[in-house]
C-alpha cells in the first residue's frame, strides 16, 4: 500500500454552470510552481464535485458544460504533479450531487415521512432567495446511484495509468435513509422499516458495501492505491466504519467548527490501527467553500504542527479558483507552513506516544471534548481507551461523565484499581441497574433533588480560589457514602428557580449546611466525581470544573512530566526506539474568538520554560531540534530536569539515552 505524504494539499473545486470558461487559464507550469511553493508532496485533485459535473471526458457522467469539450483537467493536474514527483490522489463527490440529485430526485436520501433530506435547503425558497452556505440535497448510496458511482469509479481507473488513490467525499450522512432504494432493500432482507435498529443495520450494512465495491473496482487495476470514505470515515463515534479505510483523513477545520482540541483525541483513535492517518485543516479564513479567504500564516503553521506532534500527516484545504489558475498567495501561505513541519519530520515520523493516561469515550460530545481539553489544558499526555484494549500500559484511567460499562469491562477496569492504579470517574459513568460497578467507597443512591448545585472542595484538592462553594451548571449524582475518604462537599439551594420561588437575576443561593451526598469521594486510588464536570467544562468553561478534576485526579496519580505553561500551551512526549531517544514538544497559541472565527494570531515567545519528566532510562544529552543545540539538563532519581529558552510558537526538544 502506498504510505501516505506527510504535506498534502485537498483541492477542491465545486464550479458553478453559471461561470465560464471553466479551466481555461489551467497551466502546467504555473499548477507545478504552486506544488513546489507550497512545499508539497501530494495535492488531492478533483474528478467530479457536488454540482454533480466531471472535469475530464467522460462517459458515465457529464463534463462541466462552460470547459473546453474534451480537456481533460483531472488528467492533467495528475500528470503536472507526477512530472515533479507530488503524488495526485483523485476525489470523487459522493452525497452531495447537484446534477444527479435534479435528473434522479429517487436517488435522494429520504426521511421516514417520505421527504427529502438535505442540508440547509429550504423547499419553499423563491429562486431569488439568497442560499445558505453548504446548501445540498443528500444523495442514498445504494441501488442505482451507487451503481453510477461504481461506473464513474471503474471509468477514472482505467482511464489513468498511475492512480496514487481515491477520496470519496460525503459518504456517511445520519444514519438511516427510507427512499425507495432503502425501503425496498431492508424489505428483501426480512428487515422491517419501521423499526429504528432494522433501519440503522441495514444502512451499515448498504455502507459496508458501498465501501467494499468501491475498494474491489479499484485495487483491480491500482493494487496500491489508497482509498478514503469523508464524512464519518474517521469519526470516533463510528468505528464501524473504520476497517475499510486503508488511511485517514482527519478533517477539522478549527477555525470554526473543529476547535484545536478535537484533534489530539481523534488522532489516538485513529493511531490504534496501525494505518496511516493525517489532520486536514483549511488555508481559508473560515471554512471550505471561501474564495479569497486566508488564515494568518502563523496559525497555519501551529495547526500543522500540532497534527505533526500527534503523529498525523497533514494536508490543508484548497478551492482551486474557476479559470484553473492557482492562487499563489495560498501556495505561500502554505509553503511556511510546510518548510517549518518538513524541518522537524524527522523527530515526528513515526514517534510513538508514552502517555500513561487512558480515557474512555462516553459517547457524548460534551463529556468527552470536555475531559480531553482539560488534560490537553493541564500538560496531561492521554490516548483514548477501548473496551478490551490493554490496560497493563497505564497508570490511570478516567471514565468522564456517562460512561457505560459491560460487566466485562467494569471487571477490568477494577482489577486494574486492585493493582494499585487510579482510576477516576465522573457523574453516572460506571452505573448500571442503579448501582456502581466499581468501588469507590460509596453506594449511588440516584438523580440530584435540584436542577443546579454548589461544589465545595476539601483541603485535600486545594483549589486556585480557595475552598467556597462554587455554583454547578448541572447538579450532581446522590451518592452515600460508605468508607471512602471525602474530597469535597455538596451545597443544595434552597430551591429551584422557578416562577413561584427565585432569587434575584439567576440562581437560588446555597443552605448554610453541606448535603448529606458528598460531590467527590476516593478509597484507595479509586476517585469518584458526583457532577458531569466534565460536560459542563465543555459547555460553560469554569476553570474551577478543570480544577477540581484535575486536582482529584492528582490525589492519586502524578503526571509524567510537568512544563511551566499556560493552558493555551500544548505538550507531547514520545518516543523514537530507532534512535533510542525521546522527544519533547512544547507549543503555544492563543486562539481567541473573533466573531464567528477563533483565530491565531498573537504569537507570545515564552522564555525560560522548565521541564521536568520522570524518565528510568538514564541520559545522554538534551538538545533543541531542529538546530541540535545542546541544553544542560540534570538527571536524578529518574527525574529528568532542563529549561526550554524559548517556546516561540513551538520548540521540540531531543532526549538521546
Amino acid at each position: 500500500m502506498r504510505k501516505l505524504p506527510t504535506r498534502q494539499v485537498h483541492l477542491d473545486f465545486h464550479t458553478s454552470p453559471f461561470i465560464p470558461d471553466v479551466g481555461k487559464q489551467f497551466d502546467k507550469k504555473q499548477f507545478q510552481q504552486a506544488l513546489i511553493e507550497g512545499d508539497l508532496n501530494s495535492i488531492t485533485v478533483f474528478a467530479k464535485c457536488h454540482h454533480g459535473y466531471c472535469y475530464f471526458p467522460t462517459k458515465v457522467g457529464q463534463q462541466h458544460p462552460t470547459m473546453e469539450p474534451g480537456f481533460d483537467l483531472t488528467g492533467a493536474m495528475v500528470d503536472a504533479a507526477h512530472e515533479i514527483g507530488v503524488d495526485a490522489p483523485i476525489y470523487i463527490t459522493a452525497g452531495w450531487s447537484v446534477k444527479d440529485a435534479t435528473k434522479h430526485p429517487e436517488w435522494c436520501m429520504c426521511n421516514k415521512d417520505g421527504s427529502k433530506r438535505t442540508n440547509n435547503f429550504d423547499p419553499n425558497a423563491l429562486p431569488t432567495d439568497p442560499r445558505p452556505m453548504c446548501s445540498w440535497d443528500h444523495l442514498c448510496l445504494t441501488g442505482d446511484y451507487a451503481r453510477e458511482i461504481y461506473a464513474l469509479t471503474r471509468e477514472i481507473c482505467d482511464r489513468y495509468e498511475k492512480v496514487d488513490g481515491l477520496f470519496y467525499d460525503i459518504v456517511y450522512l445520519k444514519d438511516t435513509c427510507y427512499c425507495p432504494s432503502c425501503v425496498s432493500g431492508m424489505k428483501a432482507a426480512g428487515l422491517d422499516p419501521d423499526n429504528i435498529e432494522d433501519a440503522r443495520s441495514w444502512y451499515r450494512k448498504a455502507h459496508l458495501e458501498f465501501m467494499e465495491n468501491c475498494t474491489k473496482i479499484l485495487h483491480e487495476k491500482h493494487p496500491d492505491a489508497t482509498i478514503f470514505f469523508n464524512s464519518g470515515g474517521a469519526d470516533i463515534y463510528r468505528p464501524e466504519y473504520h476497517a475499510g479505510q486503508t488511511h485517514f483523513e482527519m478533517e477539522d477545520l478549527p477555525t470554526t467548527w473543529g476547535g484545536y482540541n478535537k484533534m489530539p483525541p481523534r488522532a489516538s483513535v485513529m493511531s490504534r490501527y496501525g494505518k496511516d492517518y493525517l489532520g486536514m485543516t483549511g488555508k481559508f479564513h473560515t471554512s471550505w467553500g471561501e474564495f479569497g479567504g486566508y488564515k494568518n500564516p502563523d496559525a497555519l503553521k501551529y495547526e500543522v504542527i500540532m497534527m505533526a506532534m500527534f503523529g498525523a500527516k497533514c494536508s490543508v484545504g484548497d478551492q482551486m479558483p474557476p479559470s484553473g489558475k492557482m492562487d499563489m498567495e495560498t501556495y505561500k501561505l502554505i509553503g511556511k507552513a510546510y518548510r517549518a513541519l518538513e524541518r522537524i519530520e524527522p523527530w515526528t515520523y513515526p514517534a510513538a506516544p508514552t502517555a500513561e493516561v487512558g480515557v474512555y469515550l462516553s459517547g457524548n460530545e460534551d463529556s468527552d471534548q470536555g475531559l480531553h481539553s482539560m488534560l490537553l489544558e493541564s500538560h496531561i499526555d492521554f490516548e483514548i481507551v477501548m473496551p478490551g484494549d490493554d490496560l497493563s500500559i497505564y497508570k490511570a484511567l478516567i471514565l468522564p461523565d456517562c460512561v457505560t460499562l459491560s460487566d466485562t469491562e467494569a471487571q477490568r477496569i477494577a482489577h486494574f484499581a486492585a493493582q494499585n492504579k487510579a482510576v477516576l470517574f465522573t457523574g453516572t459513568s460506571a452505573v448500571k441497574d442503579g448501582a456502581f460497578q466499581l468501588d469507590c467507597g460509596a453506594e449511588y443512591l440516584g438523580a440530584a433533588n435540584y436542577r443546579q448545585d454548589y461544589f465545595c472542595p476539601s483541603e485535600a484538592l486545594s483549589l486556585p480560589f480557595g475552598n467556597a462553594p462554587f455554583l454547578c451548571y448541572q447538579a450532581a449524582s446522590r451518592v452515600s457514602p460508605k468508607d471512602g475518604h471525602i474530597l469535597a462537599e455538596i451545597y443544595e439551594p434552597w430551591f429551584d428557580r422557578t416562577y413561584e420561588k427565585y432569587c434575584s437575576h439567576q440562581n437560588t443561593p446555597y443552605r448554610d449546611t453541606p448535603a448529606a451526598h458528598p460531590a467527590a469521594i476516593r478509597k484507595h486510588k479509586v476517585v469518584y466525581l458526583a457532577h458531569p464536570l466534565c460536560a459542563m467544562y465543555s459547555i460553560d468553561g469554569a476553570q474551577l470544573f478543570r480544577e477540581a478534576l484535575i486536582a482529584a485526579l492528582k490525589t492519586v496519580y502524578t503526571p509524567n512530566y510537568a512544563v511551566a505553561l499556560p493552558s493555551a500551551g500544548r505538550t507531547r512526549l514520545t518516543y523514537q526506539a530507532a534512535e533510542n531517544r525521546y522527544v519533547f514538544h512544547a507549543a503555544y497559541a492563543s486562539p481567541i474568538q473573533r466573531g464567528r472565527t477563533q483565530v491565531i494570531e498573537d504569537i507570545v515567545p515564552l522564555y525560560q520554560v522548565p521541564v521536568t519528566i520522570h524518565l528510568d532510562k538514564p541520559v545522554k544529552c538534551v538538545r533543541l531540534v531542529p538546530d541540535g543545540s545542546e541544553l544542560p539538563f540534570t538527571y536524578e532519581n529518574s527525574l529528568l530536569s532542563f529549561v526550554i529558552p524559548c517556546v516561540n510558537l513551538h520548540q521540540a526538544v531531543e532526549i538521546d539515552l
